[in-house]
């Protein structure tokens, strides 16, 4: 039987839907809405330094930082950690490579759960990174985002002398990312997501016209290509940006700058 001080509690579920709210305010700039996650829940878990970002997983399934922010590390082990953020300990830490996103679902582990102490406790990172730091109690989120390898990565962390987290700490994790998770790359803006400046100038062009209101029929005339050409032209966008039609498309383009700066940038 789930003791009662291990389930989520109600204001638990309103302060998870208050920081969505207020992320989604914050949605199109991906530094604000992200920033804003690690300062509300380094503050929801009770004073606990709370790290992460954005991330790609390469095939050996160490984590490529795109983004990354923290909230509430302790001024005694700030240069520690930026010590193994530049030297590339997130890529070697066992724990986070440890740590495998499941399809549309978000993993919240222990480090217990995912390395043993024997192993972890004999590691690399630990001895030069964590040790030093004080890092010892961590509990960890990770959600696949855009794309095939982009993943969200939340990561909590508590020294020695404090509690280890407790069940209704790890159902509140998890429950927030599985809310927060799936707006990533739709209704908050990635840092993983393609850009106009990665595009093919043919497709770029084709962009500019359909923010410009033009029709598949008037893009094809505009650009001097059959209507079949731009219709593949259209259908490389929606795949590009991951959505299925042209009010997708407009929706997720505007979301994230204005007209002007997009028209500048297309067809500067």
């Amino acid at each position: 039987m789930t003791a009662k001080t291990d389930m989520l509690r109600v204001r638990d579920v309103r302060d998870a839907y208050r920081l969505i709210g207020e992320c989604r305010d914050l949605g199109s700039d991906p530094a604000l809405w992200q920033r804003r996650v690690f300062e509300e829940l380094a503050q929801l878990f009770g004073g606990t330094a709370a790290t992460g970002g954005e991330g790609r997983l390469t095939r050996d399934g160490a984590i490529v930082p795109l983004t990354r922010f923290d909230s509430g590390v302790p001024a005694s082990g700030r240069a520690n950690y930026m010590t193994y953020m530049r030297e590339g300990g997130a890529a070697i830490d066992p724990f986070l490579r440890g740590l495998r996103p499941a399809r549309r679902r978000v993993v919240v582990r222990s480090r217990p759960e995912v390395v043993p102490d024997r192993a972890y406790y004999r590691s690399l990172v630990f001895d030069r990174y964590l040790r030093p730091g004080n890092v010892h109690h961590r509990l960890g989120s990770i959600f696949p985002t855009v794309g095939g390898d982009a993943i969200s990565m939340l990561h909590l962390y508590r020294p020695r002398s404090e509690p280890e987290f407790s069940s209704r700490e790890r159902a509140l994790l998890g429950f927030f990312h599985q809310e927060l998770g799936p707006l990533v790359g739709r209704a908050l803006v990635s840092a993983a997501e393609p850009s106009p400046t990665s595009l093919s100038p043919r497709l770029r062009q084709t962009l500019a016209c359909l923010v410009e209101g033009d029709s598949e029929k008037q893009v094809a005339e505009r650009l001097g290509v059959s209507r079949p050409t731009a219709h593949q032209y259209v259908t490389a966008l929606y795949r590009r940006f991951s959505v299925n039609s042209r009010g997708q498309l407009l929706a997720h383009v505007l979301k994230r700058i204005a007209r002007r700066a997009w028209r500048d940038t297309l067809t500067g």
